[in-house]
């Protein structure tokens, strides 16, 4: 999947607090995270699903024995599906990339949207992606 996959008319809904996939299908509609001080990053197309980021960044791997690897991973959580309850998470490790950096997020930004438009082609996403510095993820085996 590349950055050019992207296609704006699936992502309806960006980064909101009340999903209007959950209002579409009379469920509750405020969105909980792990994290709840960082920016609301969420996406939709009103209907069929919702993808948000559950929690902050982390240093990827998170064992002190690793030492630094210029590697953060970031949760996600989404729901797909009319009649769908469930939860799925999908986690993403982006190389190049420091917790405190200003620009991570708006790196987020971008995956929550390659995400969304894999979502809303395919109807699930990989449990585990890692983003290289070409923008193109890659599902891992």
């Amino acid at each position: 999947m590349s950055v050019a996959c992207l296609q704006e008319s699936e992502i309806t809904y960006r980064n909101f607090n009340l999903c209007p996939h959950c209002v579409f299908q009379g469920r509750e509609a405020l969105l909980s995270r792990l994290s709840e001080g960082l920016p609301m990053i969420s996406r939709s197309d009103g209907e069929t699903y919702h993808l948000l980021l559950a929690d902050r960044p982390l240093p990827y791997p998170n064992e002190r024995s690793a030492g630094p690897t210029q590697k953060v991973s970031v949760c996600f959580w989404y729901s797909h599906g009319r009649k769908s309850t469930a939860t799925s998470s999908t986690i993403v490790i982006l190389s190049g990339a420091r917790t405190n950096h200003p620009a991570l997020f708006r790196r987020i930004e971008m995956v929550a949207d390659l995400l969304a438009e894999e979502l809303a082609r395919f109807g699930k996403l990989a449990g585990f992606y890692e983003l290289f510095d070409d923008p193109a993820p890659k599902a891992a085996a």
